[in-house]
């Protein structure tokens, strides 16, 4: 991807079990699927414009589920371009770059919500790490 696109868009993942209303995906540009946990989770790698991205987060918070099947579960998503990451959990935004110094506040406020740190990771967070 050229630098032009990369500072224009956003990358971001999303898991499918954390939207309550599964077609708010048919109104988003989804540009890789990757299946984990034997096939149950579906992670969904969107590109986002920057004059969008606002109004996605929000539309993705309200339609954030708080269960995944029969258990009280959190989520997030997470964007990035260049040197930005952005994390929005159902109830609050984080605004960090991919160093791993600045996701303190995230991460805390991840684990306060009963989220395990092992996927408080944020990754990918460039788009040279992504994998699909």
């Amino acid at each position: 991807m050229n630098t032009a696109a990369t500072t224009l868009h956003y990358h971001g993942i999303i898991i499918r079990q954390s939207q309550t209303d599964k077609s708010i995906f048919a109104g988003l540009k989804i540009i890789g699927k990757k299946r984990v946990l034997a096939g149950l989770i579906t992670l969904y790698k969107v590109e986002a414009g920057q004059d969008s991205l606002d109004t996605l987060i929000s539309s993705l918070q309200g339609n954030m589920a708080t269960r995944l099947f029969l258990r009280k579960m959190e989520f997030y998503a997470h964007f990035y371009r260049e040197e930005e990451l952005v994390a929005a959990f159902k109830r609050k935004v984080f605004h960090m770059t991919p160093s791993l110094d600045s996701w303190g506040e995230a991460i805390s406020y991840g684990k306060s919500i009963g989220i395990r740190p092992a996927q408080l990771d944020f990754k990918p967070c460039r788009v040279e790490d992504e994998t699909y």
